[in-house]
């Protein structure tokens, strides 16, 4: 996981960085196996610490959070609770998907049991349905 820092109307701060990355790092390796990367800005506004995410995923997912506290530990720290929701969102994504294509296969008509000796099998459902059991 690669995970770059920008600092926009403030000085960089090393301890920051490392508060920051310890807490998101683990959060994002704790749902997502593939690469990623991270682009975390630390911006002032007037008496606002915004602390604001890029997060891009090997599994083609990209999306940006961002929070606003007094105190730009406190933002960090709303950070990684919607980054852990918008993680958790798209982990129920991936696990829904797959079930979906398993589980419920879409039927196009329902037929009664004495019905389904009178119904034509096309050679190519055959095959189909050797290939589906396995």
């Amino acid at each position: 996981m690669q995970c770059r820092f920008s600092f926009k109307h403030m000085k960089t701060s090393q301890a920051l960085i490392d508060y920051a990355e310890a807490k998101i790092v683990q959060k994002i390796e704790k749902f997502s196996t593939k690469p990623i990367d991270a682009l975390i800005t630390f911006s002032t506004e007037g008496y606002n610490q915004t602390a604001h995410c890029s997060v891009k995923g090997g599994d083609g997912f990209s999306f940006e959070v961002e929070s606003s506290c007094k105190d730009m530990y406190g933002s960090i720290d709303l950070l990684v609770d919607k980054l852990v929701g918008q993680l958790k969102k798209q982990k129920d994504k991936l696990k829904n998907h797959k079930q979906l294509a398993a589980d419920e296969l879409p039927l196009e008509e329902v037929l009664d049991p004495e019905e389904c000796d009178n119904v034509p099998v096309d050679a190519e459902d055959l095959l189909k349905f050797t290939q589906a059991k396995g």
